[in-house]
């Protein structure tokens, strides 16, 4: 059967398309030619592409809705240091950096505005709202009542960091940076102060008149519970600094914020330990509603944490920047949240909780039509592999390879048997534990507990976590350090070593400098924090003794000099693996080729350059791989000496991986950073491999 053109034959109508290119003769397994089964494989995959399109239209929209019940927003020029929330929400408090205390109803109305001499850093509102207790770093701590009179003030010698008022404003407590707890009566008369002598500032107080109760959590991790009195009631120990506290209106719960991003609820009555909650990072306030059935945790992450009264999380309110204090109407139904940004937010719980059972079911969705588009792409390849000749051709192709790889694994089957248990071994101790960081990274993880899929975000996390991001430039700086100092004086000294010409002083000086490897890095490490001491160390005494007191100073605590002084540790940095690696490649350097550089009258200098560079190429390439992958797993020496501190200054992204694993129990995190530096290392590794060629390479 054919086609009958005037003036074309129809073999040369079938091998040419419309645009005169010549086109395939094959056929495919119906018998027509190419050019129908893949006009038949286009209008297919048309069709799925089409199909494929209209599950992500219908599901990306749905999935873009995030509502998170925000009913308004104060905006301020200063962080926001204090929010307070009265029972029923009807008026929330707003304390700023810019001096101001601001009061506004429950639908965001301004109803007054108070101005201190300084920074607002606590605040407190009595259930009816009645009453707000003030403390400023104006050094006050002020009472007002609902219309904005100040009733009294007390000034201490150093800025009062907190207060916390009774529900009927009976009683005033203030904490101060002169390490001190203050109690007030509802005139302002001191009834009693105890200065403890460790820093504090988490404080609460539930109760009334008589019966109210003092509860302070201070720096060394402990809880006490005062009577009006100020006589201690109960005790209890945390493990780290408690930066944080609320209590419940009759006393029955105690919620704790500390330092090492936990939220500890205790029995009011004995101080047990009814449950924990772990955020992303140090908790710097909590509120309990008035009878503790949900909980609201502000964490230096950037998040606010909404828990029920089990301490189960039900929604997070992720900020633009960390969260400085947090607080709960006494009913549970109007939160509201400060940032350092300078917001001022209040949300609905209903609506927040509402809102984000919508997005999971929206997630859901959104997962089911991706799960669909690779369904039908794998329908699509199956059907072109099957119906078309170009898909059984690129089957042929791609089979040949895997199955002449198993021909040959089974002609060689006794030898592969022999390596199983090793390979058992490697795939157990080295591949499985990398694996499962990797499946781990994208799950909220507690081995032994749960393992509950997050998808990314965990990494989204990351993204806002200034101590992770901060370490980065860290571990760049260091990346650099580590590498000049790998490639300049182990570089010289074996220059030095392999251009003496005795050879037995060749052979002590390589053995001095090679000695100190049998020395661990902790000892040299612990040695040089003594160095480093700033009362009895060697450094700060030697410059008093030069007469350079005045630059004296504590080395690890100076965030200017913190990381500087780690990366001089070491000094004068002669690596003795990297020292031994370049004497190696100078040995293996042909005497010829050196004889013929001495007979052209080639000076050492210009030998170096034209001569021992070029064929030390394959030393530089692996230990540039080497101090990379160490550099930007970089541990010990910042864990041994700073910590990480002062502040961010000396942070690396290996040592915020250890403090989520080992401190926070946050191992999903933990995996995440890990896979992170994964990647890193890869890509690292590859531009070495790409760009830096070998003498071998060279040579080709």
């Amino acid at each position: 059967m054919g086609l009958s053109t005037p003036g074309v034959s129809n073999k040369s109508w079938f091998n040419r398309n419309r645009s005169g290119m010549p086109l395939s003769t094959g056929s495919g397994l119906s018998g027509l030619p190419v050019r129908t089964a893949a006009g038949q494989f286009w209008q297919a995959a048309a069709a799925i592409a089409l199909a494929a399109t209209l599950l992500l239209v219908v599901a990306m929209p749905l999935s873009a809705q995030s509502p998170d019940g925000q009913l308004w927003v104060h905006g301020s020029a200063s962080r926001v240091q204090a929010v307070a929330v009265s029972e029923d929400g009807s008026l929330v408090a707003v304390g700023s950096r810019d001096n101001s205390l601001s009061l506004f109803d429950g639908s965001g109305e301004l109803l007054w505005k108070f101005e201190a001499e300084n920074s607002i850093l606590g605040v407190d509102i009595s259930p009816d709202g009645q009453w707000l207790a003030i403390a400023s770093e104006d050094r006050f701590v002020y009472l007002l009542d609902a219309d904005k009179n100040v009733l009294w003030k007390y000034k201490a010698a150093r800025p009062m960091n907190n207060a916390a008022v009774a529900a009927d404003g009976s009683l005033v407590a203030a904490t101060s940076d002169d390490l001190s707890v203050y109690v007030f009566d509802n005139e302002g008369t001191l009834l009693w102060r105890e200065e403890l002598g460790i820093g504090v500032r988490a404080i609460d107080i539930y109760g009334s008149a008589e019966k109210a109760r003092v509860v302070l959590g201070s720096d060394d991790g402990l809880i006490t519970i005062y009577s009006r009195e100020g006589r201690d009631l109960l005790q209890a120990w945390l493990d780290y600094s408690v930066k944080t506290v609320s209590v419940t209106s009759n006393g029955a719960r105690i919620l704790a914020g500390t330092s090492d991003g936990s939220a500890v609820l205790l029995n009011g009555a004995n101080g047990s330990e009814i449950w924990r909650f772990e955020a992303e990072d140090s908790v710097n306030s909590v509120s309990l509603a008035g009878d503790g059935s949900s909980a609201l945790v502000g964490s230096e992450d950037g998040s606010a944490y909404l828990l029920d009264g089990s301490g189960i999380l039900t929604h997070q309110f992720r900020q633009e920047s960390e969260v400085l204090s947090v607080s709960i109407a006494g009913d549970g139904n109007r939160l509201s949240i400060g940032t350092v940004s300078g917001a001022a937010r209040v949300f609905d719980r209903a609506a927040a909780l509402s809102g984000a059972a919508r997005s999971s079911a929206q997630r859901q969705r959104l997962i089911f039509a991706v799960v669909g588009v690779i369904a039908l792409l794998i329908l699509a390849a199956v059907w072109a592999a099957r119906t078309t000749a170009a898909g059984q051709q690129v089957w042929q192709r791609s089979a040949a390879g895997p199955l002449g790889v198993l021909q040959s694994m089974w002609s060689a089957r006794l030898s592969y048997l022999l390596i199983l248990p090793t390979l058992a071994l490697l795939l157990t101790f080295n591949y499985y534990p990398a694996f499962s960081g990797l499946y781990h990274a994208f799950t909220d993880w507690s081995p032994g507990v749960r393992t509950e899929w997050v998808g990314l975000s965990n990494f989204y996390s990351l993204m806002e976590n200034r101590f992770f991001l901060s370490g980065f430039r860290n571990a760049a700086i260091l990346v650099v350090v580590s590498v000049a100092k790998t490639m300049t004086m182990p570089l010289l000294v074996a220059e030095f070593i392999f251009n003496l010409r005795n050879r037995f002083s060749q052979y002590w000086f390589r053995t001095l400098f090679v000695v100190p490897i049998v020395l661990p890095a902790v000892v040299e490490i612990l040695v040089w924090n003594n160095i480093y001491d700033p009362a009895i160390g060697l450094l700060n005494e030697s410059l008093k003794l030069v007469g350079l007191e005045n630059l004296t100073r504590v080395w690890y605590g100076d965030a200017s000099v913190a990381l500087g002084s780690i990366i001089f540790i070491g000094v004068p940095w002669v690596n003795a693996f990297a020292l031994l690696i370049f004497y190696g490649g100078l040995i293996s350097i042909s005497n010829e080729i050196i004889d013929a550089s001495l007979v052209d009258g080639a000076s050492t200098w210009r030998r170096f350059w034209s001569i021992d560079l070029p064929l030390l190429m394959g030393q530089i390439k692996l230990l540039l791989i080497l101090n990379f992958i160490n550099a930007v797993q970089t541990f010990e020496l910042v864990f041994l000496t700073t910590g990480g501190g002062p502040g961010a200054s000396t942070y690396t992204p290996a040592l915020e991986l250890y403090y989520k694993a080992m401190r926070m129990d946050r191992m999903g995190i933990a995996s995440a950073i890990g896979m992170i530096l994964f990647f890193i290392i890869l890509a690292g590794t590859i531009v070495n491999m790409r760009f830096v060629s070998s003498s071998t390479e060279y040579e080709a």
